[in-house]
């Protein structure tokens, strides 16, 4: 009974939304990294963006000694993204270039990227807020690219 009480509690607060929170854009292929890194940069290009650069955590964490976690992050951008925050909100500059995270497991890679909600809520009816959705949109566009490929 107890248990039945603790679960249909959390129903509630999820149905009425007290632990709605969104979630990072992630999507999942069967992939190698070399092959997701390729196909990452034919996405990007599709939508006027390109790698600006990959920090391979795994090579610096296994250099270290530690076990290799298969975890890169790819750094991506536009041009005209910088030109619209520096006009818009200059304060939108900490977001770019747009993160990805790449991690390996299992012959599957996932790509996520950062939580843009927190950024939202600092812009609630604002120019910015319009920005990132919109940077988030072309994200999403971009995966899907990624998916397909």
């Amino acid at each position: 009974m107890k248990r039945l009480g603790i679960l249909l509690a959390l129903f509630v607060c999820l149905g009425t939304g007290l632990a709605a929170r969104a979630e990072p854009l992630s999507v999942t292929k069967a992939v190698e990294m070399r092959q997701a890194l390729d196909d990452l940069a034919l996405a990007a290009a599709n939508h006027d963006l390109v790698l600006v650069k990959m920090q391979p955590i795994d090579t610096a964490l296994a250099k270290r000694g530690f076990e290799n976690p298969h975890i890169r992050i790819l750094f991506i951008g536009g041009e005209s993204a910088v030109r619209w925050a520096e006009a818009v909100e200059p304060r939108l500059l900490n977001l770019l270039p747009l993160r990805l995270t790449l991690i390996q497991r299992e012959g599957s890679l996932t790509v996520m990227s950062d939580d843009f909600e927190p950024w939202l809520g600092e812009f609630p009816d604002d120019p910015a807020h319009r920005m990132i959705e919109a940077w988030r949109e072309e994200l999403r566009a971009m995966l899907d690219d990624f998916l397909r490929q």
